[in-house]
């Protein structure tokens, strides 16, 4: 089997999850993805995994052409520019991925790569009830001497899907009375109280629901923390994404959260997306959630992949237009999205593919400006790969990358962009009338601190095959 087929068949793998020299390692000594995989089995770990690094970035990174060598060019080469092996797993690699220009196209080494992934896949976990809470503070003075005390009440404001507390039967809106016999002063005070059980302990918790007091036992555990949280602002719900993840409280992972959110306000005829401090995520998830805002036929987005032919094996550029296959659920409502600096790659995704359709007016900060993705893949020993392959173009073939989305009302304060919002929302009437910057916000043309790329916002995970209607 030539090695190529080997390196194939890996792609494939890595799909799933994500959307070489002789063994003297003498100057003479050519990596060639052409060798047999006998001869490349014979390498040692580093030069296996400087080839097959070295094949994939050669064959996706947007900018190989221009900054990528053939990997024999790099033997060695992270030893003479400062890459011990003291400090590096494979030194080569990681020089090798050092000299690109792209802050997004990384190389994580065996050691973190695991941790990493699971950054990708999942939703951040914890220990402990899943929920949070509304605190509602009274001040009480007293008629004599005119001394005034504070109360709190606290009211689940979220119950996690599939958390502990969901499963044990707790509402959105129940009041908080007692945890173990004890009563909660303030939030705070109810968060040290539950750090002091471990997983497994059942817990009473007694809660008020309407007129009656219930004692509800909740098992302490483990869950996944949301990424959709549904609220609302003067009668208008609030849909807040955080971010856009494989796995959360559901399988069906960020997509899954939203269409239950969308449900959920299913008759409201003004809905506010909030993107505030969304660093991106999955493709598909975003791609899909923004094709639920949109009428049957509706562009989304365009996406331009640098791939592999599987049966030539061939590098080769791709490009796929994502169109709404039907009505979405959330398809004539009037939106108004909030987004902003901190608002990157899926996030920014989702907004382009609403507004180039709704004219749906933006509220906040100009946007992080990365309309760029990354395909992750395993490695050979077990590291992860991240290369920039892909350009995204809007609906009618612009992009934002490098200078952002700019919003129709600026507004740097958290509670007036709602506000603002809400008042928007409420008319439901103002069209947009912004673009994208012209001013390069410079997150893609800051030097790189050598050897010191870390996973940066704007997480950007590829479809291999997408549909191109999606259903």
């Amino acid at each position: 089997m030539k090695l190529t087929h080997l390196f194939i068949a890996v792609l494939a793998t890595a799909t799933l999850l994500f959307q070489a020299c002789t063994t003297s390692g003498g100057d003479d000594t050519i990596l060639n993805p052409y060798m047999d995989e006998d001869t490349f089995n014979r390498l040692p770990p580093d030069q296996q995994e400087l080839l097959f690094t070295n094949f994939f970035l050669q064959a996706l990174y947007v900018n190989a052409e221009t900054e990528v060598r053939d990997a024999d060019s790099y033997l060695g080469a992270g030893a003479r520019n400062g890459f011990t092996e003291e400090d590096y797993e494979f030194p080569d690699v990681s020089y090798m991925y050092a000299t690109v220009s792209d802050n997004f196209t990384n190389y994580f080494s065996p050691y973190i790569a695991e941790r990493i992934m699971n950054r990708l896949v999942y939703s951040e976990s914890a220990a402990g009830i899943g929920a949070d809470f509304q605190e509602i503070v009274e001040t009480n003075c007293s008629e004599f001497d005119g001394f005034c005390t504070n109360t709190s009440t606290l009211v689940f404001k979220h119950v996690y899907i599939n958390g502990p507390a969901d499963k044990a039967g707790v509402l959105k809106g129940d009041t908080l009375l007692m945890i173990d016999g004890r009563e909660p002063r303030n939030e705070l005070h109810f968060r040290r109280l539950e750090a002091v059980f471990d997983a497994g302990e059942t817990i009473p918790f007694s809660i008020k629901r309407g007129e009656d007091t219930l004692v509800i036992m909740i098992t302490f555990d483990e869950y996944f923390t949301p990424t959709v949280y549904v609220d609302s602002i003067e009668s208008i719900p609030v849909i807040t994404v955080t971010e856009f993840t494989d796995t959360t409280t559901l399988v069906t992972g960020t997509y899954g959260e939203f269409v239950a959110a969308l449900e959920e306000t299913a008759g409201a005829t003004s809905t506010i997306i909030d993107l505030r401090g969304n660093p991106g995520g999955t493709v598909d998830h975003c791609v899909n959630m923004a094709a639920e805002l949109l009428p049957k036929n509706d562009t989304v987005i365009t996406i331009i992949s640098h791939t592999i032919d599987t049966l030539t094996e061939e590098p080769y550029i791709d490009t796929t237009t994502y169109i709404a296959g039907e009505d979405g659920i959330g398809a004539g409502r009037y939106y108004v999205l909030l987004a902003d600096s901190n608002s990157a790659s899926c996030a920014e995704l989702m907004v382009a593919g609403v507004v180039s359709n709704t004219k749906s007016p933006v509220v906040g900060q100009i946007t992080y400006g990365k309309a760029i993705g990354q395909s992750y893949l395993q490695t050979i020993a077990g590291g992860l790969t991240g290369i920039t392959s892909m350009r995204l173009l809007d609906k009618n073939g612009q992009t934002y990358q490098k200078y952002g989305i700019v919003p129709d009302f600026e507004e740097g304060d958290s509670t007036r962009a709602l506000q603002i919002a809400a008042t928007l929302a409420k008319d439901g009437t103002v069209k947009r009338t912004q673009g994208y910057g012209t001013v390069d916000k410079g997150h893609f043309t800051l030097a790189k601190r050598q050897g010191k790329k870390e996973l940066d916002r704007g997480l950007f995970k590829v479809i291999r095959n997408p549909k191109k209607k999606l259903q």
